[in-house]
């Protein structure tokens, strides 16, 4: 089911009341039960496997726990760790190691055929990337004592499949869901207020604005890299970054208001990224609970820095060291965190290359001290070179993507006369660009004085209403959210 979707608000019409009305002591159930059905009208027996994995590390962490022999707390890490990633290898990453073995044989002049050909069909479960994660943060957490395991399954169920986060995260931690969901939580209707705000301007900015800047990056990326201007791949990848941005910037609104309805807290997963001056700042601000969660089960642990423990902050607040051993540590966390989004070549290249832009601005002295200096300066720069990062992630090949660098650094090829986008393409670009930079001003300027509720409440009762309009002309079919192909 789809946050954007009729049937979605007619599940939350039914289950956010039911919790309210039951008492304490049946809610964990009663949110549990709803999260594996929401999961299962997708596929059903992909539940259970979700249900699987669950057990294996709930049982794992409690034999952690309660073990004091390093040995045997190493072993049931690794069985959880093996269990949770062979998963994940097994149904995200089988073709794709098949193709490139395939690949290798062919030029020793073997013929293997594609599985498909042989008839082995996989489907990738919806967010088993994001819940493996999430499980795989609790094993460790646990063996690191962290936490403490949680007493009862039907708690860490919940924790494991709460529907608002399952298939796209954010990707929390379970020292920050786990105590909310077993204390008492009591309505508060600034909580539902909240909430409702954020499930509305989420699904504005993925019904109105994602899906209508949809078809424009489409039109584009479906014509030959060859036959674009360098002007048609800028207007390519701005269409796209802020196309993706939209997306899943709604997605994780609307999970994170569909969890206050029932009186969960999270953290937010994006703060105005587009407005960063540095990469350090942008990774604060873009997919903030995946990138705290590279940075303190696999970045820092590789340098022998120590984690923290919470969804927030991004990885842009590890140290920012430029010896040899943490620049390899670098490259490759960031290799692995591209092959993550996704079984492609062009997603490790879209890793290696945030790992080379953080690089820079780490070794070049006046790349570090830009921000400051010029700050106007840095953020058209790094707004373009974020851009251009997501060329790989979007084009149709890594032959493709390569084309498409090489128009951006070919002077000859910035020219209007072979243009093949449309120009209601370009001035799209350019609204938005600059709707953007301007809402950021107006909110974040700091000279800016908090105008009082008699004036703010009234204005933003009336944007809601703008955009509860524009969402029921817009909802006409629900398309998929970008992020649940990962």
């Amino acid at each position: 089911m789809l946050f954007n979707s009729w049937g979605y608000l007619l599940f939350l019409l039914i289950f956010v009341p039911l919790h309210w009305l039951l008492p304490h002591r049946w809610r964990i159930g009663m949110l549990g039960g709803a999260s594996v059905l929401f999961y299962s009208m997708w596929r059903w027996e992909f539940s259970l496997l979700v249900v699987f994995s669950a057990c294996i590390d709930f049982v794992a962490s409690r034999r952690i726990h309660a073990s004091e022999d390093p040995r045997a707390r190493k072993r049931w890490l690794l069985l959880s760790l093996g269990v949770n990633l062979g998963l994940l290898v097994a149904f995200k990453y089988t073709y794709f190691i098949w193709d490139n073995i395939s690949v290798l044989g062919a030029q020793a002049g073997a013929d293997w055929p594609a599985l498909q050909d042989l008839g082995v069909r996989i489907i990738l479960p919806l967010g088993i990337s994001f819940y493996t994660f999430q499980t795989i943060s609790y094993t460790i957490d646990v063996y690191r004592r962290v936490i403490e395991p949680v007493p009862r399954f039907v708690s860490f169920l919940t924790y494991v499949t709460f529907w608002p986060q399952l298939i796209a995260g954010p990707v929390l931690r379970a020292g920050e869901v786990l105590p909310q969901l077993e204390a008492e939580r009591k309505l508060r209707w600034g909580d539902v207020n909240a909430g409702l705000a954020l499930i509305v301007t989420g699904m504005f900015q993925k019904v109105v604005l994602a899906d209508s800047i949809a078809p424009m990056v489409d039109e584009i990326f479906a014509m030959p890299a060859a036959t674009l201007t360098a002007l048609d791949t800028w207007v390519a990848t701005f269409l796209f970054g802020f196309q993706i941005y939209f997306d899943f910037a709604g997605y994780s609104a609307m999970a994170i208001g569909s969890a206050m309805l029932v009186g969960l807290h999270f953290p937010d997963n994006f703060d105005w990224p587009y407005m960063a001056k540095s990469p350090r700042e942008f990774w604060q601000g873009w997919h903030i609970s995946l990138s705290s969660w590279i940075r303190d089960y696999l970045y820092l642990p590789l340098t022998g820095q120590a984690f923290r423990t919470k969804s927030t902050g991004g990885i842009g607040v590890a140290t920012q060291r430029t010896g040899s051993h943490h620049l390899r540590a670098l490259f490759l966390t960031w290799f692995i965190m591209g092959l993550w989004h996704g079984a492609a070549w062009t997603f490790a290249l879209w890793g290696l290359y945030h790992a080379t832009l953080i690089a820079l601005y780490r070794v070049l002295t006046p790349l570090k001290k830009m921000p400051e200096a010029l700050p106007f300066f840095s953020w058209v720069l790094l707004l373009f070179t974020s851009m251009a990062g997501w060329i790989p992630f979007r084009a149709q090949g890594l032959g493709d993507s390569l084309t498409m660098f090489g128009k951006l650094i070919d002077p000859s090829a910035y020219t209007l006369s072979g243009r093949q986008a449309d120009m209601y393409t370009y001035f799209w670009t350019a609204v938005i660009t600059l709707g953007m930079a301007v809402t950021w001003w107006f909110i974040r300027r700091p000279a800016r004085k908090p105008l009082p509720n008699l004036v703010t409440h009234p204005v933003q009762g009336v944007a809601l209403a703008v955009m509860v309009c524009a969402i029921l002309i817009c909802l006409r079919t629900a398309k998929q959210f970008i992020y649940f192909q990962f």
